[in-house]
């Protein structure tokens, strides 16, 4: 592993909307932004290519960036603001004023780019120091800072470190998107259709979801002194030598899996095939394979975007958290059978359609699941192949490589589009040494399984 010292913090300032460009602002937090307030940071790393040397950067490009970053905070103005929970208050908030800002790092590593933005395992805490760290103490939080990484003459990382009870992944690729391209085009401002959405009567809450999930924030946040801490975590302990893995699945290894899992259901008359989406089958996938290569994680987490399954729907813009989740229990021995994967996918595909059938059913044990997540390990997958996450092109081209480096706590699959396959996907994950070599292994012959050539793209 390469030193942190090698990371050299060459800048360090804040960024604001423009001065009096918006006015003081509070931002409710909903009952889908509470389940996230006791959740760690979130940090993602956007890897591009630049073969320029430091120079280059500092006098073309970050003035560029900064700007354009300033511009994009006018619209995105909550994430300039810091989260509190005052004692007299009875709900946390996002407050905005006139001046409040993102801090922003620029730093430099000598080598290592392609290295860091490669697919193959590494050690994953090698990634920590790229991202900036998100102050969580104090009464007011900040919900974002950023850092930028320059490898001299190879590549730049941004690093995003965000409070999740602000925003989703949804939210999140709709900022980081934007800022891209309002830098690349030069543009001060968006169109209208694709401006946030700050409008919190959009979320009903027919069931007072809310006052249960407050009932249980007040007794995790309180301390033993009784004063209200809202920079307590959950705890998402991980093994510290664990090694983290991208792999790709192409296209046509998506068919090749949905044929097999309908196959699989012929076979069964008595069994109505699932709706494979590409998520479905990715999710039901990946589990197996863990748990065929020896993991004990039989409950599988999966969080689904909720904005087109409420009624009335929430556009897609809107700016905040909108996610259910719902865990998938299975059987063990099921996990193990020949047929794992058609069974895998039918749990996962009968959870999600219970969030299409009754959004609400369950929800008010939404932050419980949270909660028990390091004491009732579950697997679970992040992210989704239809966020665009490899949209974000600041002017020099797409990511090589898009990370969501808090897996290493929380154990996740982070799940993405794949950038070389349309249609395809992208995957994540953080094991310990022996078992990610394992897994691979499994990965490799679960696709070429049943005489299919096909092999797994690990560049």
């Amino acid at each position: 592993m390469a030193p942190s010292n090698q990371v050299e913090v060459i800048e360090f300032c804040k960024i604001a909307p423009p001065p009096h460009s918006v006015a003081p602002a509070s931002l409710p937090l909903t009952f889908f932004d509470l389940i996230w307030l006791p959740y760690p940071p979130q940090q993602f790393l956007y890897f591009y290519e630049f073969p320029h040397p430091l120079t280059h950067f500092t006098h073309t490009l970050l003035p560029r960036i900064k700007h354009s970053l300033s511009l994009t905070l006018l619209h995105f103005y909550p994430f300039a603001g810091n989260l509190s929970w005052p004692e007299e208050s009875p709900n946390p908030m996002v407050h905005y004023k006139d001046g409040d800002s993102v801090s922003l790092t620029v730093a430099q590593f000598e080598g290592g780019f392609h290295r860091f933005s490669g697919n193959q395992a590494r050690e994953s805490k090698e990634s920590h120091s790229l991202h900036p760290q998100l102050s969580v103490s104090g009464s007011a939080i900040p919900v974002l800072a950023l850092q930028i990484t320059v490898f001299p003459n190879s590549g730049i990382s941004f690093g995003f470190s965000f409070h999740h009870s602000i925003a989703d992944a949804r939210t999140l690729t709709h900022f980081i998107n934007s800022w891209a391209s309002i830098c690349k085009l030069g543009k001060p401002s968006l169109s209208t259709e694709s401006l946030p959405l700050y409008d919190r009567t959009l979320i009903k809450d027919p069931k007072g979801i809310e006052k249960i999930f407050m009932n249980q924030l007040a007794i995790f946040f309180r301390s033993e002194s009784g004063e209200r801490r809202l920079s307590k975590v959950a705890n998402y302990s991980r093994a510290s030598n664990a090694v983290r893995t991208t792999f790709q699945l192409s296209r046509a290894d998506v068919a090749r899996l949905k044929e097999r899992i309908l196959a699989q259901h012929k076979k069964d008359k008595r069994s109505q095939p699932p709706r494979l989406s590409t998520f479905t089958v990715v999710c039901a996938y990946v589990w197996v394979c863990l748990v065929q290569s020896g993991d004990e994680r039989i409950h599988f987490l999966i969080n689904v975007d909720c904005r087109s399954r409420l009624d009335p729907s929430v556009p897609w813009t809107y700016f905040g958290n909108c996610i259910g989740n719902r865990v998938v229990k299975a059987e063990r021995d099921d996990l193990l059978e020949h047929d794992a994967i058609a069974k895998a996918a039918k749990l996962i595909e009968e959870k999600t359609k219970q969030l299409e059938k009754g959004i609400f059913d369950g929800a008010e044990f939404w932050l419980s699941h949270i909660l028990s997540a390091g004491a009732d390990p579950k697997f679970g997958a992040a992210g989704s192949n239809h966020l665009g996450f490899y949209e974000a092109d600041f002017g020099w081209g797409r990511p090589k490589k898009v990370e969501l480096v808090s897996i290493d706590r929380s154990g996740l699959l982070f799940i993405a589009e794949n950038p070389n396959d349309r249609g395809g996907a992208e995957i994540s994950l953080t094991l310990e040494k022996h078992e990610m070599d394992v897994f691979s292994s499994m990965f490799c012959n679960g696709l070429s399984a049943g005489g299919n050539t096909s092999k797994y793209s690990r560049l």
